[in-house]
């Protein structure tokens, strides 16, 4: 799964023409937008933007900082996991995915057996925790 979730971040990087690095962190904040996916692969997947990071996308998309929190969070984590739903499909890797549910801010105690964190353009990291069911 994490192979599928890292080409699908590739994928959502190229379409704001951007380059993702993988690197080795752990989040300390940002907003959290959860996706469960059940089927051939079983997960909570908590997607963690920090602030920073929604402000560059809503410039991106709209040409301003002014974006709403929860909508632009589930929208991010809606196209990572839906264009990864998309790759396992073509991997004979077959799951559903719910609707994303915002979290509000980044609780740390959200519980979590592994992580892929991701930075971008500098800066603070992204973040994609998950949870086996």
């Amino acid at each position: 799964m994490f192979n599928i979730i890292k080409q699908a971040v590739n994928n959502f990087m190229e379409s704001i023409e951007a380059k993702a690095e993988e690197i080795k962190d752990i989040p300390k904040e940002g907003y959290v937008a959860k996706i469960s996916i059940h089927g051939d692969e079983n997960y909570n997947i908590y997607l963690v933007v920090p602030e920073e990071k929604l402000s560059y996308l809503a410039n991106y998309y709209f040409g301003d900082d002014e974006y709403d929190a929860k909508d632009l969070t589930n929208e991010i984590a809606n196209q990572i996991i839906g264009n990864a739903k998309i790759i396992a499909a073509k991997k004979n890797v077959n799951f559903d995915i719910s609707v994303p549910e915002f979290l509000g801010k980044f609780d740390k105690n959200i519980k979590f057996d592994d992580i892929l964190a991701f930075k971008f353009n500098g800066g603070k990291a992204f973040y994609i925790l998950f949870k086996g069911k």
